[in-house]
This record gives C-alpha cells, structure tokens and sequence, in this order.
C-alpha cells in the first residue's frame, strides 16, 4: 500500500512538472562587455543579484542581450556561465534570434543540456508566410524536448504571427507559451481562452505589462526586472493575490523607469542602470552607443525614487 502511495506521489509530481505554466516575471538579460570582449566575472555577478531575486526567470542571449552581436561561442559561453548559477534557482532560456531555420535547429541542439528552455523569435526581415512561420516553429519543436515560447514582435521583425498559426503552433507539446509584443491587449484575453489551457501568454512590453496582467497575460518578459526585480516580483504577487491597492501603488513607482528604458535605443538605458548597481559596465557593441548625459540624469533621479541602491 505504501508503495502505491508513493508511486501515485511521484505521478502527480511529474505531471505537475510537465503541465506547470511559465509565468512571473522573467528578465531579459543583458550581454556584459569590456574593452570588446565579455565580461565574465560581471556576467557572474549580474546573473547572481538576478538568481538571488524573486523573479522566475532570466533570457540569455535574447535581443536585449544584443545576440545579433555575438559569436555563437560568445554565446555558449554566456549560456554554460547562466547554468552554472541558476541551476535549481530560476528558470533559464536561452534566445534564439536568428533566421535560418538551420541556424536555429543547430543552436538549440548545442544548448539544450544548458537550458529549460528556449525563446525563439519569428523569422526577420525575410517577412516569411503565415505557412512557412508554422513550418519553421514546427521543426524547432521537433528539434528538441525543451520549452519552447514563441516571441512574436512584428516591430522587430517585419511580420506577425497571426492566431491561426498560434493555435496550430500551440497543439505542439513542447510550444508552451508566446512573449507578445502588441499594442492590442485584448489578445491576453480572447487569444488566451481560444488556446490550450496549459499554454501562457507573456507580455514583451513593460509599458503595458501591467494591462496585459490585467487582461490575462500569465507573466512579462521584462528589461526593467534587471534593475528592480524585487520590485516586479512583487508587484505581479501583488495582482496574483488579489492586492489591487498595492499593485496599483508599485505599477504607478515603475512606470518612469518604464519608460526610460526605451527612451533611447535599447539595451543602453539598461545596461546604464546596470552600471549605476556596480554590477556591470554600460558598453556596447557598435552600432549602439552609451546613452546620453541628459537620459542618464533622468534615470538617476527614477532610480533614487525607487530606493534602488546605486553607486
């Protein structure tokens, strides 16, 4: 009888594994430089303050982590450094931002023992069909046995995934969630209900992530959860729990920073506030530049408002 019970335990833990939604705020992290090279010990120091947080997940190697600048050994090397740190605390994906669909297949396969997971954009500036969006995402999935969240961004890439293509895209095992990045909310409501119930809707947009919650989105893939990630956990616990006075109170302290994370080309609003907590240097690679004098004031005095510690 013991022995039932046991095996019964362990069913429902696996399954529990298996069909447990991506949500929370996930940090869309930043690629650390010095004098042109990546800085590992900042990296490790950066990926620790994030690890130590409350959210539930970073993404190496995503667009803020400005992949299409890196090597895809710089990019292994980031990804064996996150699992190092991460490991059994936060979730970890890794971005898969390219176009070839081989490309893509012949990353994941370097980095799938590393990850639990990969967010992998629709395919740019070829502005692909609506079949061969389906096909493309279709031979990621078979690829791997890992997580798979699609990133739809059409202000990135020139097309959109349409909803057609998500639900078929969706009946796919491993598709488990898409990061959204659209002024039309209504999609975290009417999409959301219309797909598997297992299946998470993530907002991309920190300006509206408050909203899309509102609306339904599971979680935000998030830049400002790199500089306030306490405060983000926060406030999605806040609006999981039903404190609605408190959740109002952190949306309303966030909404500046919001904003000026993208006041200039990102990730260098970022990768400044970064530099602000010591964790690392705000370099980029060209053709993106360190933002300027007037934007860092601005994102000082946010981050002062916030209690931030800087130094």
């Amino acid at each position: 009888m013991i022995v039932i019970i046991i095996v019964l335990l362990i069913v429902v833990f696996v399954i529990g594994e298996c069909f447990s939604m991506i949500g929370g705020y996930i940090a869309a992290v930043v690629t650390p430089f010095n004098d042109g090279k990546i800085d590992i010990e900042a990296f490790e120091r950066y990926i620790s303050f994030l690890s130590n947080s409350k959210i539930s997940g970073i993404v190496v190697c995503g667009s803020t982590g400005e992949a299409l600048s890196l090597s895809l050994e710089e990019k292994i090397q980031l990804i064996s450094t996150a699992q190092k740190i991460t490991s059994g605390k936060i979730n970890l994906f890794a971005g898969v931002i390219d176009t070839a669909t081989h490309t893509c297949i012949d990353f994941i396969k370097k980095t799938e023992e590393l990850v639990d997971g990969f967010l992998c954009i629709c395919p740019f500036y070829i502005k692909p069909s609506q079949n061969q969006i389906y096909d493309h995402f279709k031979a990621l999935s078979e690829a791997t046995g890992k997580n798979i969240i699609l990133y739809n961004n059409p202000g990135r890439v020139g097309t959109s995934i349409d909803f057609s293509t998500l639900k078929k895209l969706s009946s796919q095992k491993n598709i488990v969630a898409v990061k959204e990045c659209t002024s039309d909310l209504s999609v975290f409501t009417t999409w959301r209900t219309a797909v598997k119930e297992d299946f998470a809707f993530l907002s991309g947009n920190d300006d509206t992530a408050c909203a899309a919650l509102a609306m339904g989105a599971n979680g935000v893939i998030s830049v400002t959860a790199n500089i306030a990630p306490e405060l983000c956990a926060t406030l999605y616990s806040a609006i999981k729990q039903s404190n609605f006075e408190r959740f109002c109170v952190i949306r309303d302290a966030l909404e500046p920073l919001h904003k000026l994370m993208f006041t200039e080309p990102s990730p260098a609003p970022v990768k400044y506030a970064l530099s602000k907590l010591g964790l690392i240097k705000e370099e980029l690679r060209m053709p993106l530049s360190p933002i300027s004098n007037g934007l860092k004031t601005k994102i000082d005095k946010a981050m002062r408002d916030l209690n931030l510690e800087t130094v």
